[in-house]
């Protein structure tokens, strides 16, 4: 592979969430792209391991460092044996919550998604500052659908992830004169397996339904929603410092006129000119 193959060869990214899903994704797409990743984990030792041994085929020296983005000595612990390493790219893309309406929400489950979000997001940054300013990195944030559109028991998670993209517009601006800038991923629907378990007997039909209704005719993978994180660790994506990049294909912009066409075809119409339900 050539060296305009590989353009972030020499570059180190940490991945919180690295073990699956879009985290597992990115560090494969970055090492293709010539950088070394550290891989965090907080359970799944051996799928780390897996992620690790696979993105060390393309690039010698990825590794997979335990984290427990609830814990601060964790997280404390986890950055001091990074504390000799270079950091080109914080890549915060761990997250977790409690899928309950707000009235349901218990405060140890309001304590830990901000944890992870926000209190240990800036946590992170804070400790991660003295290697990012000494390369010029970038903070990478990702977001999610639920900041911008209801979706049902997502109320805590969306407050956490507003709030992390609030961070990183402030970020953009605190940390810009150092040469560290700051960017947010918001991907849309990704087919990952958290989706499968938290939509259970539904998942089949949800799916169905995005690739039948999306502008692209498809649903993204982790492999496809990783693209665009990959794409904000390039130089040339320094001057979207402190923006909120979306990387949804279309489809959240599209989802009123999504929704009336999966209405007409529940009833027999053909979405378009004519339609009632379209013509409403």
């Amino acid at each position: 592979m050539s060296d305009t193959m590989r353009p972030l060869e020499g570059k180190v990214a940490l991945i919180t969430g690295g073990s699956r899903g879009l985290g597992a994704a990115t560090a494969h797409h970055l090492s293709r792209w010539g950088a070394r990743v550290v891989v965090t984990y907080r359970r799944r030792s051996d799928e780390a391991e897996q992620v690790v041994a696979a993105c060390s085929v393309e690039t010698a020296g990825a590794r997979a460092v335990q984290m427990d983005l609830v814990d601060e000595d964790s997280v404390r612990a986890a950055f001091a044996a990074l504390a000799e390493d270079r950091l080109d790219y914080l890549i915060a893309n761990a997250a977790a919550t409690a899928l309950q309406p707000l009235l349901a929400l218990k405060m140890h489950q309001i304590d830990k998604t901000f944890a992870i979000s926000v209190r240990h997001f800036i946590l992170m940054v804070q400790l991660a500052f003295p290697l990012l300013e000494r390369s010029r990195g970038r903070v990478i944030a990702i977001s999610g659908a639920d900041t911008v559109g209801y979706i049902p028991t997502h109320g805590l998670l969306a407050a956490a992830k507003s709030s992390m993209e609030t961070l990183v517009r402030y970020l953009g601006a605190e940390l810009g004169p150092t040469g560290v800038t700051a960017v947010g991923v918001l991907p849309g629907y990704i087919d990952t397996d958290s989706i499968r378990m938290m939509t259970g007997p539904l998942y089949e039909t949800l799916k169905r339904a995005e690739i039948e209704t999306h502008p692209l005719r498809e649903a993204a993978s982790p492999e496809a929603a990783a693209e665009a994180v990959a794409l904000m660790c390039l130089p040339e994506a320094r001057w979207l410092n402190g923006q909120i990049v979306p990387n949804d294909g279309g489809g959240l912009y599209a989802m009123q006129g999504r929704f009336f066409s999966t209405a007409a075809r529940a009833m027999g119409e053909t979405p378009g000119e004519g339609s009632p339900i379209i013509g409403l």
